[in-house]
């Protein structure tokens, strides 16, 4: 399964709980609340056993997002790592 199609995927279900009750703003702020939640899983010397499940809480908010807004997500990651690869260093130390 490729990345636009876990989207879809993610979104049909988010749909059949009824959870696309809000505007694009509101659901970028429920990304940056996942980001909150995989922080405190960071808060000790070593991420906890948790911290992988909240870094998919954030792809999967970030995916339903772009499935909704009709975003080929796939073509978008991989079209800025390339454009990452052509840009290099910028001048910061490797």
């Amino acid at each position: 399964m490729n990345i636009n199609e876990i989207a879809k995927q993610n979104y049909l279900w988010v749909e059949k709980m009824g959870w696309h009750n809000k505007t694009t703003l509101e659901a970028l702020a429920l990304v940056a609340s996942e980001v909150g939640e995989a922080i405190n899983e960071c808060r000790n010397e070593k991420p906890t056993q948790a911290f992988g499940e909240e870094l998919a809480d954030i792809i999967l908010r970030v995916l339903d997002i772009a499935y909704w807004q009709d975003i080929n997500i796939e073509k978008e990651v991989l079209d800025k790592m390339a454009k990452n690869e052509r840009r290099g260093s910028r001048g910061r130390i490797k």
